[in-house]
């Protein structure tokens, strides 16, 4: 390898890690919110990276799989809204620290979610999901878990292993005493739960 060669090689690792380590350290909650689509679109032409999008109440029936190839998002907000499922492959989104998509028709968590390994809050508030995924514990750095208002019926062991877990919202859920009690045993005293009294109901298998 060439002196030059071998320099320009050192460069592009040395540019590299600068770009990993100024991705990793950006001060989003200061950065442009974009509501539109459109005009997110005409900023990242113009080179300008998007960190937060809010498309709140733009009647989205399908979830725009563009978002997927944006992966400098730290926040996405997609609330009231009618979607059903996100299915698309959004492991890209690595940085992403918060996602809300309250107020929608969602069956389920999003199918890429605990690849966010950067993510501190979800809110799924208002939808009509039934069970939490087995493997939630994997976002490691999740801080606020938000499910008020849906219809989950399995409540995994895995929760109870979330080290940075500090906010748990499960209001509107329907529970037994006996539901509500074991899932607070799997808990740290820390974790401040959000319950609704318990019903007297009695679950079909």
């Amino acid at each position: 390898m060439t002196r030059s060669t071998l320099l320009s090689f050192v460069f592009f690792i040395s540019s590299s890690l600068g770009q990993n380590a100024a991705a990793q350290s950006v001060d989003w909650q200061d950065a442009t919110l974009y509501k539109s689509m459109e005009r997110a679109r005409a900023a990242r032409r113009a080179g300008q990276p998007i960190y937060r999008i809010d498309l709140t109440k733009k009647r989205l029936r399908d979830f725009p799989s563009e978002l997927a190839e944006w992966t400098e998002l730290r926040e996405v907000i997609l609330d009231r809204n009618r979607l059903t499922r996100v299915d698309e492959d959004l492991s890209g989104w690595v940085f992403l620290e918060h996602f809300s998509a309250v107020s929608n028709k969602l069956e389920a968590f999003p199918a890429s979610v605990t690849s966010w390994k950067a993510l501190q809050e979800i809110n799924l508030g208002d939808n009509v999901i039934d069970s939490i995924p087995l493997d939630i514990d994997q976002l490691v750095e999740l801080r606020r878990l938000k499910l008020w208002s849906n219809v989950i019926a399995h409540y995994p062991t895995s929760l109870g292993d979330l080290p940075h877990l500090e906010d748990l919202d499960l209001q509107y859920n329907d529970m037994t005493l006996d539901e509500q009690e074991l899932l607070k045993s799997w808990l740290p005293v820390s974790v401040f739960i959000k319950l609704s009294a318990p019903c007297r109901c009695e679950f079909d298998e």
